[in-house]
């Protein structure tokens, strides 16, 4: 059986939003701004070589913001139909008129908007799967997992799917464009066992391009090794150490930074990095930089999620906040002007003083801890402080001796940025967030 596909063609959905617009006019909005989707979605799950799950979808979207002055009304609903859009668009003047009135209001004024689609940055990258190729992939990955090492005692699943999503984004400034993107991903979890009870761990990939992502055997590998290391358990004592952050909990750290810097937690007053433009946060080595023009990367965009212009920038310069990340109402209620960020960032790359793998990058540490994973959310946003549970490998002269779990790591971000000593390459290739394991002295560990 083949995949499905598209009901619209990218020009089918710019006519509809038109239509709907204009009529939006006629029945009394002094603006709208539309979204129109289509996304194809499919995968298989295997557990054991059987197949737990298999899904194939096909979903349709209309989302409507129209204005009456200040006025705002929202309607969306879940399928496309032609024959229906008066009442949609009826239904949301109607809401508009029962809302309060904000000045901060509005699509985005003209001048903002991208003007027209330049380049390929080939975020489409269609590749028929057939039910036979996902299930035979996934076999193939849990097979690697389960026979490539004997200290692996079983799997807990391994899966491979695609999503395709075809949208349109228009308003009644004259913005009406749209593209079409793909993704790919596959995945691995295994389980090994100890003396002290079962461990298990998992690896995955992803990308906009199925041909670009890690192969079946080595991402059975990577899962593999991240499972294995977890087998010799010890503990530690509680005091405060150096310590690395795995590339994925450096990425939340990261993660974190941004969300302190976006513009509905500045206008609110609800971050630690208030009123921060030009305040050295980082070291003055560390740089960030955003660029949604990467090839292939899930992160890129011709426009923003309101249709504006989007740039290459630095968000942090010599370690000081370069700049913040606003859409149209943030930036109003701030009295600054949009950074093409409604939807979020895009592309981000850190600064790496370090290259090498972890094992090499534990000899920088010399003594101290292999963070490579966190449970929960314990974030205060507003003061930096956090704590959380955590688990690891200990180092002693460079090298790793054994893992650890049940630990609560706790601290300042504010203080852990400051704190950075290195940072890795480490990352994955096809990650949209560039940003390696990361070295940082002196952080709170409790066992």
């Amino acid at each position: 059986m083949s995949q499905l596909n598209f009901e619209y063609t990218t020009d089918n959905l710019q006519k509809i939003a038109n239509n709907v617009l204009e009529r939006a006019l006629q029945l009394g909005a002094t603006s709208a701004q539309i979204e129109i989707n289509e996304n194809i979605a499919g995968g298989v799950d295997i557990l054991n070589g059987n197949i737990e799950n298999f899904e194939t979808s096909y979903g349709s979207s209309l989302s409507l913001q129209v204005y009456n002055g200040y006025n705002r009304g929202a309607v969306s609903v879940s399928k496309i139909n032609p024959q229906n859009l008066d009442e949609i668009i009826t239904r949301a003047i109607d809401i508009a008129k029962h809302t309060k009135p904000d000045p901060f209001n509005g699509v985005p004024e003209a001048s903002l908007l991208c003007k027209s689609i330049k380049g390929d940055l080939e975020l489409f990258n269609p590749k028929v799967l057939s039910h036979h190729d996902l299930i035979n992939n996934a076999k193939e990955i849990e097979h690697f997992g389960t026979t490539l090492n004997n200290k692996i005692q079983t799997s807990d699943g391994a899966s491979i799917g695609y999503s395709q999503y075809s949208f349109v984004l228009a308003n009644t400034n004259g913005f009406n464009q749209g593209y079409q993107m793909t993704r790919y991903n596959k995945s691995l979890s295994l389980i090994g066992d100890t003396p002290e009870g079962m461990q298990t761990d998992s690896w995955y990939d992803s990308s906009l391009d199925f041909d670009t992502l890690i192969s079946n055997q080595s991402l059975a590998q990577k899962a593999i090794e991240r499972t294995v290391r977890r087998l010799n358990k010890g503990t530690i004592k509680s005091g405060s150490y150096s310590v690395i952050f795995e590339s994925g909990i450096a990425k939340s750290f990261i993660g974190n930074f941004l969300g302190a810097i976006s513009g509905s937690n500045l206008f609110r007053h609800l971050t630690f990095l208030d009123n921060s433009l030009n305040t050295e946060v980082f070291p003055k080595w560390l740089n960030i930089y955003e660029d949604p023009f990467i090839k292939k990367s899930s992160r890129s965009c011709y426009f923003d999620n309101e249709g504006v212009m989007v740039q290459a920038r630095e968000l942090v310069k010599n370690g000081s906040v370069n700049g913040y990340l606003l859409n149209c109402y943030s930036a109003r209620k701030l009295g600054l002007t949009t950074t093409g960020n409604a939807g979020g960032n895009h592309n981000i790359a850190v600064t790496s003083n370090f290259s090498d793998d972890i094992y090499e990058f534990a000899k920088k540490l010399t003594t101290g801890l292999i963070i490579i994973e966190t449970i929960g959310h314990g974030l205060n946003m507003v003061t930096g402080d956090f704590s959380v549970g955590a688990s690891g490998l200990w180092v002693e002269n460079g090298e790793i001796q054994f893992f650890v779990d049940n630990l609560t790591m706790s601290g300042n971000l504010k203080d852990i940025y400051k704190n950075i000593r290195y940072i890795s390459n480490d990352y994955s290739p096809n990650s949209s967030m560039q940003c390696g394991s990361m070295l940082v002295d002196e952080i709170n560990i409790s066992s």
